[in-house]
């Protein structure tokens, strides 16, 4: 990617994410959109960074081998990391409100056994 594109690129996300940020704090009401707007965001910034490719660097592909031992691994820390932040979320609940969520307990007992679940049929499939 030229370096006009980068900029503007960049130029256009500061922009967004600086009008939903002040929409937020000048209106005090956090939505739903807002926080998925600002995730959003933030996923085009560091795809765009990882995967942008110029004529002179030699940056992985999502296609090429590297590009996708990169996707397979970080796919499977964030999986950990998100396990780790749900748990912390039902102690965190827990220890503010004296009880805690069930459908976050139900969200850990699937994220914790959707891994094993899905390696199982992967590797059912290479059979």
């Amino acid at each position: 990617m030229s370096k006009k594109k980068t900029g503007l690129f960049l130029v256009t996300l500061v922009i967004v994410a600086s009008l939903t940020i002040i929409s937020m704090i000048i209106e005090n009401n956090v939505t739903f959109f807002s926080i998925v707007q600002l995730a959003i965001l933030l996923i085009m910034f560091f795809s765009y960074f990882t995967w942008a490719r110029s004529g002179e660097d030699e940056r992985p592909v999502p296609e090429d081998e590297l590009g996708k031992k990169i996707t397979t691994e970080s796919g499977l820390v964030s999986y950990k990391i998100l396990i780790v932040l749900i748990f912390g979320f039902i102690c965190l609940d827990y220890f503010l409100h004296g009880s805690t969520n069930l459908l976050l307990i139900v969200l850990f007992a699937i994220g914790l056994t959707l891994l094993p679940i899905i390696e199982f049929l992967k590797a059912r499939s290479y059979r």
